[in-house]
């Protein structure tokens, strides 16, 4: 409203959602004004500074926060990727692979040279300790690389070794992020075009809800619950999404129609339909008209 371009960060699914929530009720106060600007107007207002607020936003995918769990959750999931043997009893170190002591640092957070220090620190409370350590982490930082360089040179017990796994050749894949599916079709129907959702499905809310249900898979009978709105540009350019129609319910037990009809656009115009889900996951799908 201020008219400000602004590029933000949240690695919480839930307060990006609210985010878009609130910038789509900007647009459409907006688009509200723009249709009742008579041509008069619109021609006065050429000379006048922009508009303060576009009609359209993208967000975009930059980390791996799905992976932004308990600690216990993720490393009994690192523990079973690697092949680590879990020891619940020891209150510092996380379990062993091999003839190495494991310690898998918190997801949340890429190893630094803190971690190692208090890794260190460690070793010296077990002056009787001469296994080498296996250290797991998300990301490493580069100086944390320099200090177990330093730290391993010339020393003939407790080497460290390190596993990163986001892109480690051999114990990678750790990762694998699912993006959601979307079954819709786009058809005319005279001066209308009708759209129509026939699926939806989020491996993203599957996997939270399996964690929380334990060993019973979760089970989603009606695809629309997993939905939190449905956004269409009629006319799509291939680069900006201009809304069109917004299928946004105003209650959380309320749910999208998920069947749409709208005044036709010209033969041969891009039809996007981008669906929403309730952990701020997007798609968007595209269809000739």
């Amino acid at each position: 409203k201020l008219g400000r371009r602004w590029i933000g960060c949240d690695i919480n699914k839930g307060a990006i959602q609210t985010t878009a929530k609130r910038l789509q009720g900007v647009m459409r106060e907006q688009a509200q004004e723009l249709s009742s600007v008579t041509q008069g107007e619109l021609i006065a207002q050429m000379d006048a500074p922009p508009a303060p607020c576009q009609l359209s936003f993208s967000t975009w995918r930059v980390n791996d926060y799905d992976l932004h769990i308990q600690h216990n959750e993720a490393v009994e999931l690192a523990c079973e990727h690697l092949g680590i043997t879990r020891t619940r009893t020891d209150p510092f170190f996380d379990g062993t692979q091999g003839n190495k002591l494991a310690k898998i640092i918190p997801l949340n957070h890429p190893l630094t040279p803190l971690d190692l220090e208090a890794l260190r620190t460690e070793l010296k409370n077990r002056p009787e300790e001469e296994r080498d350590l296996l250290v797991v982490s998300l990301g490493q930082e580069h100086k944390a690389r320099e200090w177990v360089a330093h730290y391993n040179h010339n020393r003939p017990i407790n080497k460290i070794h390190l596993i990163e796994l986001r892109t480690d050749r051999k114990a990678g894949g750790f990762i694998k992020h699912e993006p959601m599916s979307v079954q819709a079709s786009v058809q005319r129907n005279g001066d209308k075009l009708v759209l129509q959702i026939d699926d939806v499905v989020s491996p993203s809310i599957i996997a939270r809800l399996d964690l929380q249900e334990g060993i019973f898979r979760a089970q989603i009978p009606d695809w629309r619950a997993v939905v939190d709105c449905v956004l269409i540009d009629a006319n799509h350019d291939g680069e900006v999404f201009n809304v069109t129609l917004a299928d946004v319910p105003e209650r959380k037990q309320d749910l999208v129609s998920g069947r749409y009809e709208l005044p036709a656009p010209p033969l041969g115009a891009k039809v996007a339909i981008k669906v929403i889900d309730m952990l701020g996951e997007e798609r968007t799908v595209v269809f000739a008209s």
